[in-house]
């Protein structure tokens, strides 16, 4: 092949796909673009270093929705690689405006990708996004139409993979899907390659692990730099954390005797200390003040770590502060799967030959990352155990099975000369609103005046139940009973919570949960109640409960209330006729209902409160209402929207 494969790079970011490709001789990467300043001062710093981005490629800092392409003609763009943003193929983008969510930002994005492939019409593109954009068949099919009939005649066939950087020897488990778009005139077709790493490349190569990637490093001083300290609430339980493992380490279902958190009550990146023998989790390109991987020093990675960890070169220049340089990384494609996937291209498209190294993927041949990815809770517990049994904490029977105990099996051992600590509790408390509290003595008696509400409260646990007795004062006569049973118990030897609250109208039902949730956290070392039940987003059905009232006027809310306070109905998307079927109301009466629930704080979500919930779709999270302080309700606002959707 006597030609170089021109190149026009889009989106390009710190330019992880540039390198890639300008590894290879056959490729002349000639146009970079993106919006982003930091990012641009890193592609001309590099060019001006002349390595691994030509000096005289052009660097163009522009809106691409505003560009027109007019640096290239085009006969001299023969591919084209980056992508747009995940969003405008979303179902919230679908509802935003047509196609992709035509009139969001991101959606114009993507109309401007295409546009360009219709102007420059490049033998092939590489377009890179998340991983599951191809998951949903009518987001799926609005990319093929998109990439068929808008981007010019003839148009591009599309072959997609879900790649795992990790099996291209990145030292990180990163899933991305790859389209290899080809022009319908062009007879070749694209096949991915094989993965060159782990159980599905043919020679069976070990997956490259953090520890040997970044081995010869030099990071003397890195504990002690500020830049590199980690600042979260929680950073002081990392140093106990075992390699491999996070928050989970301090939950009762791993066996640790002084749980902080619920089981699945926070995302898998949530304290992650990375593993030395293994690649590290995804980089994440604005990650929390908590969420890893951190370094197995209990640190965050340096500069020079995150580079190594991401497969850029050493020499490589990204320019910016520390969070601007995990930003261009987080946001960037490994170089050396990039690296692979232009040699593929070469072989494949352009007629390239002599890489012997890259195998093509033969059809329907089955990559099984994912199921490897999937770390049992076997191995969890395996691990939690050993780092217990080295600090001295671990005792078999503080793990738990999912087999209920009573506190009996915690009872005293005969060299414990401490007292048993009394478990029972009083106290009244008088609330002013919902998060304006006074706890008195119990039983002070406080005169009505209008400006809030009173209750007697005595708890006390019982076997393995927590009991919670509360009386409202100057109340009214209905009566609100509730069970709370989580599969694996609420915490040391506690099984279930059981409530009874007398005296009390509707209206009292946020005071009520918030008492028995402020009893459960003040027993327990959780910090919230929903770490309990665990985030309802990563949680199976592990738990049931129950709300019935008695002694109040019987009524739709009263049902609706009921219903919701139903595990099983919880994070489950109801549309108002199915509600309205179940409940025997009409749109109007259930749209009225579920603003007074949302008033009590139940968090009910609806298109008009989230973006991703599906058109004319309401789901209750939690069977319990929200107790954060800074969560904010507009009830009548958002669930007006609802109401106008599905009339």
């Amino acid at each position: 092949m006597s030609d170089r494969i021109r190149v026009a790079s889009l989106f390009t970011g710190a330019g992880g796909l540039d390198i890639g490709f300008s590894t290879l001789s056959e490729f002349d990467v000639r146009f970079h673009t993106d919006i982003d300043d930091i990012a641009i001062d890193t592609l001309r710093t590099n060019a001006e270093r002349g390595s691994y981005i030509d000096d005289d490629a052009i660097i163009e800092r522009t809106d691409i929705t505003e560009y027109d392409g007019g640096d290239l003609e085009p006969d001299e763009v023969d591919l084209v690689i980056g992508g747009p943003p995940c969003q405008p193929f979303s179902a919230a983008a679908r509802r935003s405006g047509g196609f992709a969510g035509a009139d969001s930002e991101d959606g114009q994005l993507f109309r401007a990708y295409v546009k360009l492939l219709e102007r420059w019409q490049p033998t092939a593109f590489l377009f890179e996004n998340v991983y599951g954009i191809t998951s949903d068949e009518e987001d799926w099919q609005m990319i093929v139409d998109a990439f068929e009939n808008e981007a010019g005649d003839p148009g591009y066939r599309l072959t997609a993979r879900t790649l795992d950087a990790a099996d291209y020897g990145v030292p990180q488990h990163r899933a991305r899907t790859f389209i290899i778009g080809v022009r319908k005139d062009v007879d070749e077709e694209f096949r991915f390659p094989r993965p060159t790493h782990g159980p599905d490349s043919p020679a069976d190569r070990d997956l490259v692990t953090a520890g040997e990637a970044l081995a010869d490093l030099d990071t003397a001083g890195a504990a002690e730099d500020p830049t590199y300290e980690i600042t979260s609430k929680h950073a002081h339980l990392l140093a106990d954390i075992p390699p491999g493992l996070n928050y989970s380490f301090y939950t009762e279902k791993l066996g640790h005797p002084e749980p902080v958190f619920g089981w699945r009550s926070r995302f898998s990146d949530y304290l992650y200390k990375a593993d030395p023998d293994r690649p590290v989790r995804t980089l994440k390109a604005q990650p929390g003040a908590a969420s890893g991987p951190f370094h197995w020093e209990n640190r965050k990675f340096t500069e020079a770590e995150l580079k190594r960890l991401q497969a850029f070169p050493d020499d490589y220049v990204l320019e910016g502060s520390y969070g601007q340089v995990v930003k261009q990384i987080g946001n960037s494609v490994p170089p050396r799967i990039a690296e692979v996937l232009a040699k593929a291209i070469a072989e494949e498209l352009f007629g390239a030959d002599g890489y012997d190294d890259v195998v093509p993927m033969p059809d329907g041949y089955d990559l099984n990352f994912r199921s490897r990815k999937r770390t049992s809770t076997e191995e969890y517990r395996r691990k939690a155990r050993e780092r217990l049994e080295e600090l001295g904490l671990w005792d078999p029977r503080n793990e738990r099975s999912g087999q209920q105990r009573g506190l009996e099996e915690y009872g005293d051992s005969s060299d414990d000369e401490t007292e048993p600590e009394a478990t029972r509790r009083r106290a009244t408390l008088h609330y002013r609103d919902h998060f304006e509290r006074e706890r008195l003595s119990y039983g002070t008696a406080v005169e009505p005046d209008g400006a809030g509400r009173t209750f007697d409260t005595e708890s006390d646990v019982d076997g393995a139940t927590l009991r919670v007795d509360i009386e409202r004062q100057h109340g009214g006569e209905g009566t609100i009973e509730i069970v709370l049973e989580p599969d694996d118990g609420i915490w040391n030897g506690i099984g279930s919570l059981e409530v009874t609250a007398t005296g009390v109208d509707l209206d009292d039902v946020f005071y009520v949960w918030d008492i028995a949730a402020t009893d459960v956290i003040e027993r327990t070392r959780y910090e919230k109640f929903i770490d309990v039940v665990g985030h309802y987003s990563t949680t199976r059905l592990d738990y049931s409960s129950s709300l019935e009232l008695t002694g109040v006027d019987a009524g739709l809310v009263p049902r609706t209330l009921q219903f919701f306070s139903r595990a099983s109905n919880c994070n489950t998307e109801f549309t108002l006729d199915e509600l309205g079927r179940q409940l025997n109301a009409t749109h109007e009466e259930l749209v009225d209902a579920l603003r007074q629930l949302r008033g009590w704080r139940y968090e009910l979500r609806t298109p008009a409160t989230h973006e991703t919930m599906p058109e004319g779709k309401v789901l209750c999270t939690y069977p319990f209402p929200d107790m954060n302080e800074r969560s904010h309700f507009d009830s009548e606002i958002e669930l007006d929207a609802l109401e106008t959707r599905t009339n």
